[in-house]
């Protein structure tokens, strides 16, 4: 059972890491790096000793949490030799401002890294399509914003959140049809919110 459930994760890891478009001039595609070890790193180490860290492994970069601290993770990643990947932030289409006004500023500290900003998108029912316009609106603002930058916005389908499940993240990135807005696949939150197990079709129309 347990290597079972090993080769589960393993293949779950894969798949969405095979979903993300990263390909840059500072980095692989579909590069494969660690996510979340803002919080879920045991020993609690600095971004300095998280760099060293995952050098030692053999990654070529990390994905980060919030828009707390990025010149100090840019730094650590720089001294390295590692790339930042992602950055995960929130959107509230009910929020005012919908986003925080420090993007502005992460957007000049990554400018031509080839950033992407991982985004979930709450403020409505999970998948309610009434509140596509609003949550257009935001997006396209973001959009431009980000367009001097070289950053890409993904549209993170989250349990819970208005943008729950990749059909959604379809639906309003089609809608938002800007080149730097797409969509992520997590393979953890899709076998929460989806029964079905066929995955296939999902990441072909994506």
């Amino acid at each position: 059972i347990m290597k079972l459930l090993l080769q589960r994760a393993l293949t779950c890891a894969a798949l969405w890491l095979a979903a993300l478009a990263t390909t840059t001039a500072a980095g692989p595609p579909n590069a494969f790096f660690p996510l979340c070890i803002d919080w879920h790193d045991a020993r609690k180490r600095s971004f300095e000793e998280q760099a060293v860290m995952l050098k030692e492994l053999g990654y070529p970069g990390v994905g980060h949490i919030w828009l707390d601290q990025v010149e100090e993770r840019l730094k650590s990643l720089d001294d390295a030799g590692l790339k930042l990947f992602q950055i995960t932030m929130k959107v509230d289409l009910t929020g005012n401002p919908p986003y925080e006004a420090r993007f502005k500023d992460v957007l000049a500290l990554v400018k031509g890294r080839g950033v992407q900003f991982c985004l979930l998108v709450s403020g409505a029912k999970p998948s309610d399509p009434s509140a596509d316009s609003r949550g257009v609106e935001i997006l396209r603002e973001m959009s431009d914003l980000a367009r001097e930058s070289g950053a890409q916005l993904l549209l993170y389908p989250h349990i819970n959140n208005w943008i729950e499940r990749i059909e959604d993240s379809i639906r309003v990135a089609e809608k938002v049809n800007r080149p730097n807005v797409g969509v992520m696949f997590n393979v953890c939150h899709w076998l929460r919110a989806d029964k079905q197990r066929n995955y296939t079709p999902l990441l072909k129309q994506a």
